[in-house]
């Protein structure tokens, strides 16, 4: 049986909200790293990871963000030195429904379907009908995805200049390009958070609603790396710019709701500037 590794990029995360999605899949995993991208330690992270008394665990802080494409690329490499083929990677934020995640490996393991890349799982519920039978698409987001990592060769590394944000959405869309495949198991439901939500009224019909927001600097990397990949990615080809374009738009919530807007509208700016003359990685101060 193939032995599957699990990887938690950390940054600042809630302690007890983490505690509680490890929980969710803790036991299936053979192995977990979690890799802090947080500056300066989380209250209480340590020694309630060290309650857990779990020889599973491995933390790492590294006193500095270095985004999640090279915290990726790392757990990558550390699975293949240990000859691990799957890697589960996860968000802080992010867990399974009560067996969720033991039936999740059971479908990878039985999967028949041929070069597959990555699996993935529900995310949105609400949006995406549960369902039995896997499906192929286009993108799946970082969290709640195995990979299988005896494609990496053939695919690449996450791309590192982009940072954070749309990096799962280039990994998938090189992977529908390199003839690879993404299949999604709908019916294995994610429990995630995507941003924060701030009731806004419509400028269309005065209704109000719950409006997704962003921290500023997300919209800098939103806006940087969607214009990047939509300008000068070899990968982003026909329906893969639609899907991008419609993420985007997630940008109009900050761009009108926001409280911080002078924050959102600086950060904005920079990003257009930087994708003009290609400064990618980290944003720089």
């Amino acid at each position: 049986m193939d032995k599957l590794m699990g990887v938690v990029i950390l940054y600042h995360p809630d302690t007890s909200a983490l505690m509680e999605h490890l929980h969710s899949y803790l036991s299936v995993v053979d192995q977990l790293l979690l890799l802090d991208n947080s500056e300066t330690p989380s209250l209480g992270l340590e020694e309630a990871l060290s309650k857990e008394a779990s020889n599973k665990m491995q933390y790492r802080f590294f006193g500095e963000n270095r985004g999640i494409a090279e915290r990726l690329n790392q757990a990558i490499e550390a699975a293949q030195s240990m000859d691990y083929r799957y890697l589960l990677t996860m968000d802080q934020d992010t867990g399974f429904q009560p067996g969720q995640m033991l039936a999740y490996w059971q479908k990878v393991q039985e999967n028949q379907m041929d070069k597959v890349v990555q699996f993935g799982a529900n995310c949105q519920p609400d949006f995406t009908p549960i369902t039995a039978l896997p499906q192929e698409t286009n993108n799946l987001i970082t969290s709640g995805t195995i990979l299988d990592l005896s494609h990496i060769a053939a695919i690449g590394l996450f791309d590192e200049t982009l940072f954070i944000d749309f990096v799962d959405t280039e990994f998938s869309f090189r992977v529908i390009e390199k003839g690879y495949r993404n299949l999604l198991f709908a019916d294995i439901v994610l429990q995630h958070r995507i941003g924060y939500l701030k009731t806004g009224r419509s400028l269309k019909n005065l209704q109000s609603s719950a409006r997704i927001l962003h921290a500023p600097i997300r919209v800098y990397y939103i806006l940087r790396n969607g214009l990047e990949l939509l300008f000068r990615s070899p990968y982003v080809k026909g329906a893969q710019r639609t899907l991008l374009l419609s993420n985007m738009k997630i940008l109009k919530n900050n761009l009108i709701y926001h409280h911080q807007l002078a924050a959102v509208y600086s950060n904005a700016l920079r990003a257009i500037y930087d994708f003009v003359f290609h400064k990618m990685g980290k944003k720089q101060s």
